[in-house]
């Protein structure tokens, strides 16, 4: 390979791994810190009722992860465990806004008024399933006839003014709730024995957040609510209708809060650790193979440099943190890189005491090495990959940045490592060393 192609090889590969990283900085970002490493709050929410399913319990993560992330909260990381839905907020520090926050999942009921009464107080645990207590006081009779949130689509529910110029609530209807929304809407319309107040009330958790009157027999596709709202009313009442989906009422069984100071803690002891050991490394690799440690050290760095720049990517892309698992599993990934680099230079020292030149000896050895590389990283890649699919909780984080990681090793070696000792291999400087790789005379009779 011509050293034109071979330069070209490593200022491209250099200048896109600095290029992205200066990006990131520049902009401030970086790997989300997980629970562990930020400090934060951790809830554990169950299902009321039993018989959730799978497909029940990733509806209710995902609504309550749109809903955290609607109130301002950054980066949830919310998944489900088994049964449970794990709720994991870096960066709050108050129980109570926590619990508020997470107490996202009541059940949205809609049923027709029989009657209200402005007078009459219901507390909400006094209530039933045909008593409820207003938002706004008093209470209503509700019939038995309802259906439940789901009629509405997923996040569709928005404000905005109506004809008169007032708040109102605008929702799409779901393809399998809109006949069911019809029945009742058809029910208050013509008044009926069903519904005699020509008001449909929308509840969550047995509070009527809403009663509108309805002022059509059927809807096509969406439903505009408005009446006598603020702003703020109507923007409540949209975020009714959005987690209106919710399949179960879902409970908060534990809260745990990792304190700030802690959180630092383990990051600090994370990068001491991490430190000490690349230090410990790179002394050996130093003393070991001289003046091809040059190639071993820039390899770290640029190999750092592009495990961030993909941590960042991943963790602004996906839900994702770096916890202290995946700092472990990063630490962890300097022993595979560091192979790499002994595997390739222990047959480049081999090459040259069977009295080949430097020069033909680089590429012969990394031919012979490249493919035991790809091998040993396909391995932990495919270790990786099959602990995330797995896993639950922080082991999914230590394969995930486990993988990453190794990635990363194949791309330096390709893309960096192979052209800088091949260069190398061509200079005088090289060729002085007689300690990193040693050249000998062939025996009498070898082949060079």
């Amino acid at each position: 390979m011509s050293t034109k192609r071979l330069w070209a090889s490593i200022i491209v590969f250099v200048g896109v791994v600095a290029s992205l990283l200066a990006v990131n900085l520049s902009l401030g970002n970086h790997p989300v810190l997980g629970l562990d490493l930020k400090g934060g709050v951790s809830a554990i929410l169950a299902p009321a009722e039993e018989g959730a399913t799978a497909e029940d319990l990733t509806i209710i993560r995902d609504l309550v992860r749109d809903q955290l992330e609607a109130t301002g909260i950054a980066e949830p990381d919310v998944r489900v465990e088994g049964s449970n839905v794990i709720v994991d907020l870096p960066g709050v520090n108050d129980q109570e806004e926590a619990l508020s926050a997470v107490s996202v999942s009541g059940i949205v009921a809609l049923k027709p008024v029989i009657s209200c009464d402005a007078t009459a107080v219901v507390a909400p645990e006094d209530a039933t399933d045909t008593l409820m207590p207003l938002l706004g006081g008093g209470s209503c009779l509700l019939g038995e006839q309802g259906a439940s949130g789901e009629v509405f689509e997923r996040k569709s529910a928005d404000v905005a003014f109506d004809q008169l110029g007032r708040w109102a609530v605008n929702v799409d209807l779901s393809g399998a709730g809109e006949a069911q929304w019809n029945a009742l809407a058809a029910e208050c319309f013509n008044r009926t024995a069903v519904c005699p107040s020509g008001q449909l009330a929308i509840s969550l958790d047995r509070v009527i957040q809403s009663a509108p009157n309805v002022n059509a027999p059927s809807f096509q596709g969406s439903v505009q609510i408005s009446g006598q709202f603020t702003e703020d009313e109507a923007r409540s009442l949209a975020d009714v209708l959005n987690r209106g989906a919710f399949p179960f009422q879902m409970v908060t069984e534990r809260v745990e809060t990792v304190s700030p100071t802690a959180g630092q803690d383990s990051l600090n002891a994370a990068l001491v650790a991490g430190l000490v050991g690349v230090a410990l490394v790179l002394a050996f690799m130093v003393f070991y193979y001289r003046k091809l440690a040059v190639v071993i050290i820039s390899g770290l760095i640029i190999w750092g440099m592009t495990v961030f720049t993909l941590a960042t990517l991943v963790s602004q892309a996906t839900n994702y943190a770096l916890t202290l698992a995946g700092a472990t599993g990063i630490i962890v990934a300097v022993g595979v890189t560091v192979d790499s680099y002994v595997v390739f230079f222990e047959r480049l020292r081999d090459e040259a005491r069977h009295g080949r030149s430097l020069r033909n000896a680089a590429p012969r050895s990394f031919q012979a090495t490249w493919r035991t590389i790809v091998s040993a990283d396909l391995v932990s890649l495919m270790a990786s990959l099959i602990l995330f699919w797995l896993s639950v909780g922080s082991v999914k984080g230590f394969a995930l940045y486990l993988g990453i990681t190794t990635i990363c090793d194949l791309l330096v070696c390709y893309f960096f490592t192979r052209p800088a000792v091949f260069l190398l291999a061509r200079s005088k400087w090289m060729a002085e060393d007689s300690g990193g790789v040693t050249m000998t005379a062939a025996p009498i009779g070898a082949a060079t």
